[in-house]
């Protein structure tokens, strides 16, 4: 199983947010603000910086239009204990992100949130420092869509009877 590690870091205002445009300014951001629905600091939005740096890109959207409230950001890097050929680095970036966007599906996001399909059924992302709102560890793998693991079981394991009947 792959085991994608990401360290969030926040809380950012959206002006210091773009500033962040250093070689290591890459992977997965987190915007909350108030939603009359789903109420305060809510999970607005995630979205991934992977060819354009957190500054660039977290510029692109219009958060003050979103919400009437003061929004944080949060941004999250990709951490591994080997150096990641640049593939393999932006692979995971978007495997992340979709992962995430399935388990959690923010408010604002439309994009990706029901094309996982196979991919990520053998990863895991565990969500490091200073995660928000998100749930420390996620994955597919017992997502019970019709793409989902889950859905394999019962060829593979049965429930477990007891022996004798009256058993408790």
């Amino acid at each position: 199983m792959l085991s994608i590690h990401i360290i969030w870091e926040g809380p950012y205002t959206y002006e210091d947010a773009i500033k962040l445009n250093s070689e290591s300014d890459y992977g997965l951001y987190q915007f909350y603000g108030d939603h009359i629905m789903y109420g305060n600091d809510t999970l607005l939005y995630l979205g991934k910086a992977e060819k354009q740096t957190f500054g660039q890109r977290i510029s692109q959207h219009n958060f003050h239009q979103w919400t009437s409230s003061c929004s944080t950001i949060y941004i999250g890097k990709i951490a591994s204990n080997v150096v990641l050929d640049v593939s393999e680095w932006r692979s995971q970036i978007d495997l992340s992100e979709r992962i995430i966007l399935q388990s959690h599906a923010p408010t604002f996001n439309s994009a990706s949130l029901n094309n996982i399909n196979h991919s990520g059924e053998d990863t895991r992302v565990l969500n490091w420092g200073k995660r928000k709102r998100l749930l420390p560890e996620v994955s597919i793998s017992r997502w019970e869509g019709s793409y989902g693991v889950g859905n394999k079981l019962s060829s593979k394991y049965f429930i477990q009877k007891s022996n004798k009947i009256g058993d408790v």
